[in-house]
């Protein structure tokens, strides 16, 4: 809106007002004396333009985006720490303690929940640490006697960054000018991706029959939430404080209360659950460019794979849409450096295309490379 007041128009325009027969050279008395005051109302334009940017939520960016989202009650998801389960031999490590894993530069601490598990949990939050193996040593900071060994477990729960600008303002957008109101199929959507570790939740109403609802969680890797994830979603959404549950085709799920105790609507009972990892291992027979091996192979296939399979997830319209193509899997092997052809390409040993289901997303199992 002020692009065209820039310091050369500016200086020009008072240079051009100048009264008659004074000397507006570059060098004059009149023209040092404009100068100086004209940059800074150049300056103040860029400003003004600069606040115009920020006060419109398809232009605003960072702690602006923040004020406008906070204008109708959304904030920005914070960045969660990874954790894991900690495995050792020896005296037990006391909650608190603090250990290191050596390749990442990262330290954690040592937490329990109810049931005395142990944990590892990053002292920073973030995605640095997901890339952390089962099985990783996992080095005490202090000396602990008695403690022979300890490595890193299982995930228990992904680090994940915090919710960038985009995302932000496409929920804000969807919030002010979609249909998620009122306590319909979209405004339980909306609900959950609100908190923060959940990317998408595909919604199911009826589900169980009247005035039931359930939302299967995914995070931001295409994977299923983690569970305390799913636990903040349930009691921000409909708590399950009486500890029902139902058992659906064979599994087991808590369900709400229905007693308008959290945001949705009184007699709504609502179900979170995380969506079924199905698990799918990949084999072919590959070509190797000059130089690679099987193991350059294979860690490159890993790391390509299970970005197309994050990407599926998190851009299909409908879990319908979900389902990982063996020619698909192909053109990303195809696509290796190690790799300059490949054949007999099988999932989970055969060549047929896999559909996770309404409830469920892929995760990459084995990989594994022949020559």
């Amino acid at each position: 809106m002020f692009e065209a007041y820039t310091y050369d128009v500016l200086l020009q325009e008072v240079l051009d007002g100048a009264p008659t027969g004074i000397d507006t050279r570059q060098g004059s008395i009149f023209y040092d004396a404009v100068a100086g005051i004209t940059l800074k109302i150049a300056k103040m334009y860029t400003d003004l333009d600069m606040i115009l940017q920020y006060a419109f939520i398809t232009t605003a960016t960072g702690e602006f985006l923040d004020l406008r989202a906070g204008e109708f009650g959304l904030e920005r998801k914070a960045a969660g720490a990874a954790k894991f389960a900690l495995v050792y031999t020896g005296t037990q490590p006391p909650v608190g303690s603090r250990f290191f894993h050596n390749s990442k530069g990262l330290y954690f601490k040592v937490t329990a929940n109810d049931d005395g598990d142990l944990f590892l949990t990053a002292e920073e939050a973030g995605t640095e640490a997901n890339e952390i193996a089962v099985g990783d040593a996992a080095v005490p900071v202090n000396t602990i006697d008695g403690l022979t060994a300890s490595s890193f477990g299982a995930v228990e729960k992904y680090g994940t960054s915090e919710e960038d600008d985009d995302s932000l303002r496409e929920r804000l957008q969807e919030k002010i000018g979609g249909p998620a109101e009122n306590g319909n199929r979209q405004h339980y959507k909306t609900w959950c991706e609100s908190r923060n570790g959940v990317e998408m939740a595909r919604i199911t109403p009826l589900w169980n029959g009247p005035n039931t609802v359930k939302a299967v969680l995914i995070n931001e890797d295409g994977l299923g939430c983690d569970d305390d994830t799913v636990e903040d979603v349930q009691q921000y959404i409909d708590p399950n404080d009486a500890g029902t549950t139902v058992v659906v085709d064979g599994k087991t799920y808590n369900v709400g209360d229905g007693l308008g105790e959290g945001v949705a609507n009184l007699g709504a009972h609502f179900t979170a659950v995380a969506a079924d990892e199905v698990e799918i291992d990949v084999e072919f027979t590959a070509v190797l460019a000059t130089g690679k091996t099987v193991q350059d192979a294979e860690d490159e296939a890993t790391a390509a794979i299970t970005e197309y399979f994050k990407n599926l997830v998190l851009t299909a319209a409908d879990p319908d849409d979900v389902i990982v193509r063996t020619s698909a899997v192909g053109a990303v092997v195809i696509g290796l450096e190690s790799v300059l052809d490949y054949s007999n390409l099988k999932l989970n040993g055969a060549t047929a295309n896999i559909s996770p289901g309404a409830d469920g997303v892929p995760k990459l199992g084995e990989v594994t490379v022949n020559v």
